[in-house]
């Protein structure tokens, strides 16, 4: 009988001790994949000018909808510019889009002087492909997706290796989360 009680309770303290070790794995794991989005560069103000130039008005509406969600992290402004003015972004699409990569959903353009320290963006120009988008039936939220992942890029964040990340490289299903707000925030802070 005490052999039995022994053997049970060794059976139990093991078990115990698995599901901690393997609780705490997980625990350390989570904390280590919470990486910061990288960031390459930014703008010398956090005043940033856009226009949307596209005959689209559904795309104009992807692109409002994008903006308004870099706008509402708080570190930039996303403005449009004003009649006559000079644009420091520009949002557009494309009926086709190809690079040397090959097709892509967005494409962003940008122009930048380099810094001791850091580069400072001077113009960028994003480029949604409305064939692509359509020929894989993007939802307009997939559009405003690719569209916020495309404007990050032009406020100087990198890909992530987060797929909670809407910097990450495949782009449709991601909004903007926490490691893209505290990336922007970084470069943005002096």
């Amino acid at each position: 009988m005490l052999s039995k009680i022994t053997k049970w309770a060794v059976l139990v303290i093991a078990t115990v001790v698995l599901t901690l070790a393997t609780f705490s794995s997980t625990i350390i794991a989570s904390a280590t994949t919470n990486t910061v989005t990288p960031s390459w560069g930014s703008w010398e103000d956090t005043t940033i000018t856009y226009k949307t130039s596209t005959s689209s008005s559904y795309y104009k509406g992807v692109w409002k909808n994008a903006v308004k969600r870099w706008n509402k992290v708080g570190v930039v402004q996303l403005k449009a510019a004003k009649a006559g003015q000079k644009a420091d972004i520009t949002l557009t699409s494309s009926a086709s889009l190809s690079t040397k990569s090959g097709k892509l959903a967005g494409y962003t353009n940008y122009s930048y002087l380099k810094k001791s320290n850091d580069n400072e963006i001077v113009s960028a120009k994003s480029t949604l492909n409305r064939s692509l988008l359509s020929k894989y039936h993007y939802s307009k939220n997939q559009r405003t997706n690719v569209a916020t992942h495309e404007i990050g890029h032009a406020l100087g964040l990198s890909h992530s290796k987060s797929k909670s990340s809407v910097m990450y490289a495949s782009d449709r299903y991601a909004s903007i989360d926490h490691q893209d707000k505290v990336a922007l925030q970084n470069a943005y802070t002096d």
